[in-house]
């Protein structure tokens, strides 16, 4: 009897066995984000944490740069496959160099973000103040280079550009007095504007020439685009289906999220997440490239405009939420 049993248990896992859905192995995408833990660059970080990835197929793996040249430098040797929050001018640099780079979408029209801010006591009190002083961006071909470019030929000023890194250390150069200006997106650096130990001196929003452009895209490895299109459409589709919830359902437990990870006061993270809205925070189109390729070639990043067929094979769309 017992033989019995035992044969009958074997049959029966044997059978289970066969029915039993086999394991869907994920698709891995690695994952460069400039700046991560910014409100528009935790859509990936969302998607990831609401499984929206993994009911597509995907395994993500992300990694934090500190934008601009530094994303543009791991998806082009291909150790990482995206690139998110890159400068425009980044991105059409390093593909007019050569560079296996393709724009995959927008990131940010216009800056409606990025804010400069000066010490209390800084004789700085305006924007038409900035002639000659030594005002921050983060790196060369970064949203915040392109924007002081503009600001610059927009008001005919010459203020001393100086690349200062990330937020914490441009922090630490405004506040020692090494640079006049520094850059921030909120909620960083308000805490210093509430303390009355800083000031706003101007926002990125007063640079009406860049108001229709991406100033900011989201990049991929053009050699592993050729191989894994289908892949790259996926991880877009939920990359757009955390930005649907982040300003949609699940905003307030997206500004929940913001303010843990960036150990904040919920109420300064609502603060923050005012600054953005849902228009600007899109994947297509992309904004006004003619004026982005008009500017690398005024600010000398590229030597030559790109043509048509250049523009064409630069922007690569592999999802379009809006077809």
């Amino acid at each position: 009897m017992i033989r019995t049993l035992g044969k009958a248990a074997a049959l029966a896992a044997l059978g289970a066995g066969l029915y039993a859905a086999p394991a869907i192995a994920l698709e891995k995408v690695n994952v460069a984000i400039g700046q991560r833990g910014l409100w528009d660059t935790l859509s990936t970080v969302f998607a990831q944490e609401n499984g929206y990835f993994k009911e597509l197929g995907l395994d993500i793996h992300h990694i934090k740069t500190r934008g601009g040249a530094e994303t543009a430098r791991v998806v082009m040797t291909g150790d990482m496959n995206f690139g998110m929050d890159i400068g425009v001018l980044g991105a059409i640099s390093a593909y007019a160099k050569g560079g296996p780079v393709r724009i995959v979408s927008s990131e940010m029209v216009g800056t409606p973000d990025v804010f400069w801010y000066v010490r209390s006591d800084s004789k700085l009190k305006s924007v038409k103040d900035i002639n000659g002083a030594q005002i921050a961006y983060s790196r060369p071909g970064s949203g915040t280079n392109m924007t002081l470019l503009a600001l610059a030929s927009f008001m005919k000023m010459s203020p001393k550009l100086v690349s200062t890194g990330g937020i914490s250390g441009t922090r630490t150069q405004v506040m020692s007095g090494q640079v006049d200006a520094g850059w921030s997106v909120p909620p960083f650096g308000l805490d210093l504007v509430e303390k009355g130990e800083a000031r706003i001196l101007f926002r990125g929003s007063v640079v009406k020439p860049l108001a229709d452009v991406s100033i900011r895209v989201n990049i991929v490895n053009s050699k592993w685009l050729a191989n894994n299109r289908p892949t790259a459409r996926k991880f877009m589709q939920g990359y757009h289906r955390a930005l649907d919830w982040m300003y949609g359902p699940g905003k307030d437990e997206a500004t929940r999220r913001f303010a843990k990870i960036n150990k904040l006061p919920l109420e300064r993270a609502k603060a923050a997440v005012a600054f953005y809205n849902r228009a600007q925070n899109r994947l297509t189109p992309i904004g006004n490239l003619d004026e982005a390729v008009r500017l690398a070639v005024q600010y000398k990043r590229i030597k030559k405009p790109l043509t048509a067929a250049q523009k064409a094979e630069l922007v690569q769309i592999v999802f379009d939420p809006n077809k």
